[in-house]
């Protein structure tokens, strides 16, 4: 699945279209996961609802690979058991939802 996720961002290189277009995941399924597994923490770190995270001014992700590093950072360190396809529907949800990462 690696190979696959770097053959697409390396056609996204070529190609001014949104990052979302080319994620393997699904943000309708990235959704539900993340309110399960991913929320919980956010909201005890930063309150509300958590998404503060995603929208501060000095948030760590800054790109799309950022950000797929960072989910499955997330995801080992809080052991929530993400497969690589749930991890992917997050990443895509988020990106939808937040980052909206585009390529020029």
């Amino acid at each position: 699945m690696i190979t696959i996720r770097l053959a697409l961002l390396s056609i996204a290189v070529l190609l001014p279209i949104a990052v979302s277009a080319l994620l393997p995941g699904d943000p309708q399924n990235g959704y539900p996961l993340h309110q399960l597994k991913c929320s919980g923490c956010h909201v005890a770190l930063f309150g509300g609802d958590g998404s503060k995270l995603y929208t501060r001014a000095d948030r760590r992700v800054q790109t799309v690979e950022g950000l797929m590093g960072m989910v499955t950072f997330c995801n080992d360190q809080a052991g929530a058991g993400l497969n690589e396809f749930e991890l992917d529907d997050i990443v895509a949800y988020l990106n939808e939802s937040f980052y909206r990462f585009e390529f020029d």
